[in-house]
This record gives C-alpha cells, sequence and structure tokens, in this order.
C-alpha cells in the first residue's frame, strides 16, 4: 500500500495475491466454432490502439500492468497508446474501458525476433468486472505440465491450438537444419510453437501481442503470446515468445518498477509529465511535428 501526498490510499496488488483472482473467468460457458459463445469469456484479452488505431493484442496480468510484444510498440512516447479492456470487438461497447499507458518497458535483449516481449504501465488501476480480470502467469517455482491443447484469443482469430515440439516446429520452418549444422535455428530458446496444421487454424495479423492460454488445474495461465509466423495458417504453426522463459523478467521488472514507484519520480515518468505541458502550451503539432506515427 502507497499513500499519495492528498492523504489518498491507492492499493497495489502484489502478483502473489492475483492467484486468488487471475485466470478464472466468472463465464465459463462453452466456445463454438473458434467464436466467443457470449462476452467475458477471455476477461484478460485486450486491444492495444496508437491513436485510434488498433495495431496489437494484449494481455492484462494485474491490475495495472499489460503483457504485449515489443514489435507493437513502434514509437517511444507512452501516453500515445491506450488499452481497450473488456471487449470482445475492436469497437467501443457498454463493458469496455479504455486506459492510457504510462510506461512502456520492453526487454533489454529485443532483437529482431529474440526476446519480443515488453510491459506496459498503465496510468491508473484497472477495475476487476465480471468482463475485466487478469490471467495467471506461470509459477517460477512450479513445473507447468502444460495440455494437449491451449487457446489463441484475438481479433484476427480465436483458435484451438496444439503446442509443438521445438525440434518438430524446427523441422517445418527449417527442413535442411539438420542436414546442415551450421546453419543457426530458426526457432529460438525463448520461443514456442502451436498450431492446427490439419485445419489450418494459427493467429493472423492484428493478433500480435495477445495471450496463448492454456486451461490447467482450473485456472487459464497464458503460456506464451503472439510473435511472428508465415502468413495465416498456411500449413505452419505460429512462432509464440515463451512467458514461462521470461517469468522471472516480467515479475522482477514489475516488483522493482512499484517499489521505485512509491519513492521517487524516475526518467520515464518526468518525461511523461513534460510531454504532457508541452501538449498543454503548445498544441501536438507544434510539441512533436507532423510525423509522428510510428515507423514514419
Amino acid at each position: 500500500m502507497r499513500t499519495r501526498g492528498t492523504g489518498h490510499q491507492e492499493l497495489y496488488m502484489p502478483l502473489s495475491l492475483l492467484s486468488l483472482v487471475c485466470g478464472r473467468p466468472v463465464y465459463s460457458g462453452r466456445v463454438v466454432g473458434g467464436q466467443d459463445a457470449v462476452a467475458g469469456r477471455w476477461p484478460w484479452q485486450v486491444s492495444l490502439h496508437f491513436g485510434q488505431t488498433q495495431v496489437c493484442g494484449g494481455s492484462l496480468i494485474s491490475d495495472r500492468w499489460i503483457l504485449t510484444a515489443a514489435h507493437c510498440l513502434k514509437g517511444w512516447i507512452p501516453f500515445l497508446y491506450t488499452v481497450r479492456l473488456g471487449s470482445i470487438k475492436n469497437d467501443q461497447s457498454s463493458q469496455s474501458v479504455n486506459h492510457r499507458v504510462f510506461k512502456i518497458i520492453t526487454h533489454p535483449q529485443i532483437q529482431h525476433t529474440s526476446a519480443d516481449i515488453a510491459l506496459l504501465k498503465l496510468v491508473s488501476r484497472v477495475t476487476f468486472t465480471s468482463f475485466i480480470l487478469p490471467i495467471c502467469l506461470p509459477s517460477i517455482t512450479k513445473q507447468l505440465k502444460i495440455p494437449a491443447s491451449c487457446w489463441v484469443t484475438g481479433w484476427g482469430t480465436r483458435s484451438l491450438l496444439l503446442p509443438l515440439p521445438v525440434s518438430a516446429c524446427e523441422k517445418l520452418y527449417n527442413p535442411i537444419g539438420p542436414a546442415l549444422p551450421e546453419l543457426e535455428s530458426v526457432i529460438q530458446d525463448d520461443e514456442i510453437c502451436a498450431g492446427d496444421i490439419l485445419n489450418k487454424k494459427d493467429s493472423c495479423k492484428g493478433d500480435s501481442g495477445g495471450p496463448l492460454s492454456c486451461h490447467i488445474n482450473g485456472v487459464w495461465i497464458q503460456i506464451g503470446l503472439v510473435s511472428w509466423g508465415i502468413g495465416c495458417a498456411e500449413s505452419l504453426p505460429g512462432v509464440y515468445t515463451s512467458v514461462i522463459y521470461y517469468q522471472k523478467w516480467i515479475k522482477t521488472t514489475i516488483s522493482r518498477a512499484e517499489v521505485l514507484g512509491t519513492k521517487n519520480l524516475d526518467l520515464t515518468e518526468f518525461l511523461y509529465l513534460t510531454v504532457l505541458l508541452s501538449l498543454a502550451v503548445l498544441g501536438p503539432f507544434c510539441a512533436f511535428g507532423p510525423n509522428i506515427l510510428p515507423g514514419e
């Protein structure tokens, strides 16, 4: 718990306590044909927007933190991004809410595909409802027995997928690899594969950053996030950043940020407040110029 200067007490829910509410949707009805039966089936699914444009998916993992893919974040200015929670459609609904992003933390070893993972800290804490709940993260101390099938969710698809051994996935993407030992592996140690090759189901454009979730011992646990693939369900499985691989980084980063946030204003927060002041005084065009879109 931390106290603001106004005397208002703001509760910080440690990740350890989230296990009491995470991964347990209030509605647990069946999913038919790869589509949601009703809203609230995947209450941790979020939509990441840059301005008015939906760019990626993500998952709610606590009352103030979003997990997504690093390649989704082309711009470094946090407040240009918003996160929509509580909706299974791209448009706003009565159950959905929008939250602005306060801080972007990408993995320090991010490369072309490796370490494709990022954390977003929201400006304000999320109020949990039957439509908005966090998903559970894997436990650092327990070895997960991943079931035969898991779900990938997003706006491009909602599909039941089969997690594949890395060796099998490597053969599909790099069939000549074993014959050329010096050839670098396509699938990295921090990646996992999943797909329904027979029925050609896979994650697709717009799903990046979204969760690959498995129902384990009565709760939903995120084991991966959509990273990359070739096309959409073109007889190749999708490749996902392994949340299991980065679970320690996720929990350490959040804990450190929450502790530092109670003591002092860091550089990111200072820049955020400076940008807001510039916008208020100068307007967006004068503050940034005309070219503020990602990649431009």
